[in-house]
């Protein structure tokens, strides 16, 4: 049995704190993204939209892969899909 992993939040008060943890995070994903690509040999689709003002960012490892829900749902074995929900349950206790 695994143990459930908790993700501890530290609340800033200031806009600009806010903004810097949210620029550190974002640059985190990306770059554990890419280390993902080359150790594990897989490609990677990434699309992070900042609720807030709309921005869209985007990482893709292969420039001709980057499907869509029609072409996933034609997959074999089919894709698994992570909902929100799932992954709050995952890492809450």
């Amino acid at each position: 049995m695994t143990k459930t992993r908790t993700i501890q939040h530290q609340r800033s008060n200031t806009a600009k704190a806010r903004s810097q943890q949210r620029s550190r995070r974002k640059i985190q994903l990306f770059l554990k993204a890419y280390e993902y690509c080359l150790e594990c040999d897989a490609d990677i689709s990434l699309t992070i939209r900042l609720r807030h003002n709309g921005e869209t960012v985007f990482f893709n490892s292969d420039g001709s892969w980057s499907p869509s829900k029609e072409q996933l749902a034609t997959y074999y074995p089919r894709p698994t899909q992570i909902t929100w929900q799932e992954l709050g349950a995952r890492y809450n206790p």
